[in-house]
C-alpha cells in the first residue's frame, strides 16, 4: 500500500508542508500508514485567507460572475468528482474506517448536493417591490458573504463538505477549508480537480492541521466574514461565543440524540430494518443517529428480541471488504470512550440484550471495532438516554401512549432529527408536528432529498444546510430604496 503524502491547497496549488513534523494517519481498521498530512498554523491559514480574498475581490473572478457561469464551471468539476468517485470512496473509506459500499454512496450524495446547488447559482432569488405608492421602487437582493471559514468532520468527510462548499460557490463565496486532520484526503483532492476544472485560483483552499492551530486560526482571521462548522456541541458553543465576540456570522450543525419512536401498528419489518440501520450505520458515528429506540410497550420486547437478532448478523469488517456492514471507530481513544458508556450502562442498571463488546476474532485484533450492543429498559435519567455516545449503542425505552412517546423523544437538549414509525397517518403527521427537531423521518430513516434543508434546533446548532436555504446561509440580504420622478423637498424652506 503506498502512502499518499499531501501539502496545503492554497491559490490553485500544492503547498510544501512546512518544517513541522506530518500528521500520519494510520488505518483504524489494522494500523497500516495510510497518508500524510500537513501540520499547519497561523501562517498557512493566512496565506490561504489572503487568497481566498483576492479571489472574492477581483473583478469577474468568482463573485461578480453571472450565476449561470458560476453553474457551469461547478458542474465541470462535479463531472470530474464523478470520474474519481470510486478513488475517493476508497479514501473515505480508509481513513475513516467505514464501508466501501457505504462510501460510494455518499461520494454520490455529494455530487448530487452539489448538482443541486449549482441548479441554485442560476436563479438566485430576489424581490422587486412595485407597491411601496408612487413614485416609490424596492429591491430586495443577496449578495456573497466573502470569505468563508469551514469546519468540517471526520465521520462524513466528503458529505459535510458537500453540505457546505457547492451552496457557498454557488452564492459567489470562496472558501478556506480545514478538514479533519485524520481524514484530510479527500477534500485535498476535490479542491485540485476544481483547479482542473477551470475555478480560479484562490476559490478553494485547504489547510489541514489540528483546531488548536487551523481552526483557532481560522474562526479568528478577520478576513473571514463567516465559519461554518459540523462537528460536537461542546466545540460548537466555544465558536459561537468566538464568532458572537467578532460579530462574525456562525453556521453551526452539531449533535444529536435522536429517537426512533415505534408504535404498534406500524410495519414492523420496516420499522426492524431502520432501527437497525438507524444505530449501525457508519458505526453509529452519526449526528442523526437513532440512538434511542422509543417503542410502545405490547410490542417492544419482542420488537428487541427480534432487533437484536438482526444485530447478531450485521457483518462488522473491514472497511474495503464489499461484504462489510460496519467497519471501525474513528481511533482506539474513541473506542474506549464508547466501550466505557457501554460499562456505564450496565452499572446504571439497563439490561444488555445484546454486544457490549470489542471484536477482535477473525483478524481484527488490530482495529477499533465494537458490536452492535443495544441496552433495552432504558430509563430517562440514565447516560446511556441523554448523552451522545457516537458509536453503535441502542438504548431502549417504552410508552404507552402518544403523549408519553412525545414527552420521551423530546427530553433531550438535543434537536436535530427524529423518526417515527406508523400506520395512522393523522398520529404520523400529529406526533411529526410534535417533535422538536429539525428533520423527522416517518416510516424511514436517514432518507431525505436535497431540495430539503438540514439542520438542529436547541444544543443541535444555528442555521441550515442544504435545499434552498443552504444557499441563502452563504448570502446577505440588501435593500435597495429608489425614488423615482422628483424627489419633493423635505426642507423647502430652507431651499434658494
Amino acid at each position: 500500500m503506498s502512502v499518499r503524502q499531501y501539502g496545503n491547497w492554497i491559490d490553485g496549488d500544492w503547498a510544501r508542508p512546512g518544517a513541522a513534523r506530518p500528521i500520519e494517519r494510520r488505518s483504524p481498521a489494522h494500523g497500516a500508514l495510510l497518508a500524510t498530512f500537513a501540520d499547519s498554523a497561523f501562517a498557512e491559514v493566512d496565506a490561504a485567507v489572503a487568497a481566498a480574498k483576492r479571489a472574492f475581490r477581483k473583478a469577474e473572478t468568482w463573485s461578480d460572475l453571472a450565476g449561470g457561469e458560476r453553474a457551469h464551471l461547478l458542474n465541470r468539476w462535479l463531472d470530474l468528482v464523478a470520474a474519481d468517485s470510486e478513488q475517493l470512496a476508497v479514501m473515505e473509506a480508509e481513513e475513516t474506517g467505514k464501508p466501501i459500499r457505504f462510501a460510494r454512496g455518499e461520494v454520490a450524495w455529494s455530487i448530487e448536493l452539489g448538482r443541486y446547488a449549482a441548479a441554485l447559482a442560476w436563479q438566485i432569488p430576489g424581490e422587486a417591490l412595485s407597491h411601496l405608492g408612487a413614485p416609490n421602487f424596492g429591491l430586495i437582493t443577496r449578495a456573497p458573504r466573502g470569505v468563508v471559514g469551514m469546519i468540517v468532520p471526520w465521520n462524513f468527510p466528503l458529505v459535510t463538505l458537500f453540505q457546505k462548499l457547492p451552496f457557498a460557490l454557488a452564492a459567489g463565496c470562496t472558501c478556506v477549508i480545514k478538514p479533519s486532520e485524520l481524514t484530510s484526503g479527500t477534500a485535498l483532492e476535490v479542491a485540485a480537480l476544481a483547479a482542473k476544472a477551470g475555478l480560479p485560483p484562490g476559490v478553494i483552499n485547504v489547510v489541514t492541521g489540528t483546531g488548536a492551530q487551523v481552526g483557532e486560526a481560522l474562526i479568528d482571521h478577520p478576513d473571514v466574514q463567516m465559519i461554518s462548522f459540523t462537528g460536537s456541541t461542546a466545540v460548537g458553543r466555544k465558536i459561537a461565543l468566538r464568532c458572537g465576540e467578532q460579530l462574525k456570522r456562525v453556521g453551526l450543525e452539531l449533535g444529536g440524540k435522536a429517537a426512533n419512536v415505534v408504535f404498534a401498528d406500524a410495519d414492523i419489518d420496516a420499522a426492524l430494518d431502520g432501527a437497525l440501520l438507524g444505530y449501525v450505520l457508519n458505526q453509529g458515528e452519526e449526528c442523526v443517529q437513532g440512538s434511542r429506540l422509543i417503542v410502545e410497550e405490547r410490542i417492544a420486547d419482542e420488537f428487541v428480541a427480534r432487533l437484536a437478532a438482526r444485530s447478531g448478523a450485521v457483518r462488522v469488517g473491514m472497511p474495503l471488504d464489499e461484504s462489510t456492514d460496519m467497519g471501525a471507530l474513528i481511533h482506539e481513544q474513541h473506542m474506549n470512550k464508547v466501550l466505557g458508556y457501554i460499562e456505564t450502562g450496565k452499572r446504571e442498571g439497563a439490561r444488555l440484550a445484546c454486544g457490549g463488546h470489542r471484536i477482535t476474532a477473525h483478524g481484527l485484533e488490530q482495529g477499533c471495532f465494537v458490536a452492535p450492543t443495544i441496552f433495552a429498559q432504558v430509563r430517562p435519567e440514565m447516560t446511556l438516554f441523554r448523552e451522545e455516545i457516537f458509536g453503535p449503542v441502542l438504548s431502549v425505552t417504552s410508552f404507552r401512549t402518544m403523549d408519553e412517546a412525545i414527552a420521551l423523544a423530546n427530553d433531550t437538549r438535543y434537536g436535530l432529527g427524529n423518526g417515527l414509525w406508523t400506520k395512522d397517518v393523522d398520529k404520523a403527521l400529529l406526533v411529526s408536528k410534535k417533535l422538536r427537531s429539525g428533520t423527522v423521518y416517518v416510516n424511514t430513516y436517514l432518507e431525505t432529498a436535497v431540495q430539503l434543508p438540514f439542520g438542529g434546533v436547541g444544543q443541535s446548532g444555528l442555521g441550515r444546510e442544504n435545499g434552498l436555504e443552504g444557499l441563502l446561509e452563504f448570502m446577505d440580504v440588501k435593500s435597495t430604496f429608489v425614488k423615482l420622478g422628483k424627489r419633493p423637498d423635505a426642507l423647502p424652506h430652507a431651499c434658494s
